[in-house]
């Protein structure tokens, strides 16, 4: 039997003429790593937590239960401290 090359070998890369922005660490600058980060369930829930709060300060403030409504948003504003 022949040994024969294959296909692939004969071609040649044509080089990387794009230059690509490295960093002296030797990261890639290009990449923005803050923008696509997760979320934790913990911060999610304490979102959702002072949205409910917010929701129902709006509708006891409408049907006129004031003082309620400075309670739950005392809530809101508890809650929303653990989004720092």
């Amino acid at each position: 039997m022949r040994n024969s090359p294959t296909p692939t070998e004969g071609l040649d890369r044509p080089p990387d003429t794009a230059e690509r922005p490295v960093g002296d660490d030797g990261d890639n600058d290009a990449v923005d790593l803050d923008q696509n980060t997760t979320v934790d369930l913990g911060r999610i829930a304490w979102l959702g937590t002072v949205l409910v709060c917010l929701v129902v300060v709006l509708i006891l403030v409408l049907q006129g239960y004031y003082g309620y409504a400075a309670v739950t948003f005392a809530v809101a504003l508890a809650a929303g401290i653990n989004l720092l």
